[in-house]
């Protein structure tokens, strides 16, 4: 397979047969199959840097797709593969999955659980190709077809065959993930959501979702925790996010307003309503009535994001309450962090390091309580868990010493109120 001839769909397709077979078992069993746990980890490193892996029956080389596929998102002015380090203020030169396998090492502990180790190694390894296939989705024409299928490869990656732990729920998931860590091309982001909106509108609405959930801990991170509650300092340094908020918000009031039109109970709005609120309060000034700059060039999408608030948004104000955070019940609104990236980091480490998966998915934290978990631990317990964590070491602590993951119900209030005031008051205005 000639490496300019490699497609997405070639991505796909070698993934799919591994996930869907007992291939990752079979690879596992052979980085375990002579010396030490230790030299199992060295062999995997290697295999992971070189795209690369081993059964007793084939070798297996995913680094023609890899690399080209890495290479075009990389020239779309995105790296999935790496990270962004704040200090050398350069993309690292090992893989995110070399960089969490290295970690553990150093962590040294005590009767690891050999395998599961391994196989959460392997499947992190795995979720970072996926997320590659879902920015790629463009590419061969029909993306809503590619995203669906890397959805049913991301429940692949977490269903019998693998580790048993569940990083996240979906390709748009995926999408937003590997978006959101920081990318020096600003209009990287633009190029990108013009290619999200071409998606049909159940994929538009699930993007936004999640996007709004993670663009809003991200904001409020940063006015609350960074930028001394300055928002132009906000603005100014998040200049690319602010199309993708915008987007977002537009893509779920219009599902607002069609749902409001057909009728339902409020019940079939509750999560759209939830996003709204998400989305309006990462910068509830943003749509006051003047743009910011950020927005100058989208015009005619602010403008009717101000003719939804206009029309639609006593009733949004009338069922935002229902989403008031309490002390008693996860809210999302509550929920701080400087990048998604950083939160599933933290929680693949305390899986490694506590040697035991978890089956709730990074998407439990941006939306509101849920009901009937059939394990034993909750949302609430999750964000406090990874919010201890976070202040566990100075090595992991951010600007001015600020925690890169915070659950406070108080702060989740005040953006709320903020929120909820500032929308009114700009409603009011408009009545004159």
């Amino acid at each position: 397979m000639a490496g300019k001839d490699v497609t997405v769909l070639d991505a796909c397709d070698a993934l799919e047969a591994i996930l869907t077979a007992d291939t990752r078992a079979e690879i596992i069993d052979e980085l375990t199959r002579v010396g030490s746990f230790a030299d199992g980890l060295r062999r995997l490193r290697s295999a992971m840097a070189a795209h690369a892996f081993t059964t007793s029956a084939e070798a297996l080389s995913l680094a023609k797709v890899v690399r080209r596929l890495d290479r075009l998102t990389r020239d779309d002015g995105f790296r999935v593969l790496h990270s962004w380090d704040h200090t050398t203020h350069r993309f690292t030169e090992d893989l995110v999955p070399v960089l969490m396998l290295d970690f553990f090492v150093r962590a040294d502990r005590p009767e690891p659980n050999e395998r599961l180790v391994l196989g959460i190694l392997l499947d992190y390894y795995f979720l970072h190709l996926l997320a590659l296939c879902a920015m790629r989705a463009w590419d061969e024409g029909d993306a809503d077809t590619i995203l669906e299928r890397v959805t049913r490869m991301v429940s692949e990656l977490q269903g019998p065959n693998g580790s048993g732990h569940h990083f996240v729920e979906d390709a748009e998931t995926l999408l937003t993930y590997a978006l959101s860590q920081f990318h020096p091309e600003e209009q990287a982001y633009d190029r990108l959501i013009a290619k999200v909106v071409t998606l049909n509108e159940a994929h538009q609405v699930t993007f936004a979702k999640v996007s709004v959930a993670v663009l809003s801990a991200h904001l409020r991170w940063g006015f609350w925790l960074m930028y001394d509650r300055d928002v132009l300092r906000m603005r100014n340094d998040n200049v690319g996010d602010y199309p993708w908020l915008l987007n977002s918000v537009v893509t779920l009031l219009r599902s607002y307003a069609r749902l409001l039109g057909a009728g339902g109970p409020a019940s079939e709005r509750r999560d759209v309503v939830v996003g709204v609120l998400l989305g309006l309060a990462a910068d509830p000034w943003a749509f006051r009535g003047r743009a910011p700059a950020a927005l100058a060039d989208y015009g005619a999408e602010y403008g009717e994001v101000r003719d939804l608030l206009q029309e639609h948004g006593s009733k949004l104000l009338e069922e935002f309450e229902a989403h008031r955070p309490s002390r008693d019940a996860y809210s999302p609104l509550a929920l701080h962090f400087n990048f998604p990236h950083n939160v599933l980091v933290a929680i693949v480490t305390l899986v490694l390091l506590e040697g035991k998966p978890r089956e709730l998915p990074l998407n439990v934290l941006f939306i509101e309580e849920l009901s009937g978990l059939s394990g034993e631990e909750t949302q609430q317990d999750l964000a406090l868990t990874l919010m201890a964590f976070s202040r566990g070491s100075s090595h992991r602590l951010g600007y001015q010493g600020a925690m890169l993951v915070a659950y406070d119900h108080f702060s989740g209030l005040r953006s709320f109120t903020m929120t909820t005031e500032t929308i009114r008051k700009s409603l009011d205005l408009e009545k004159r």
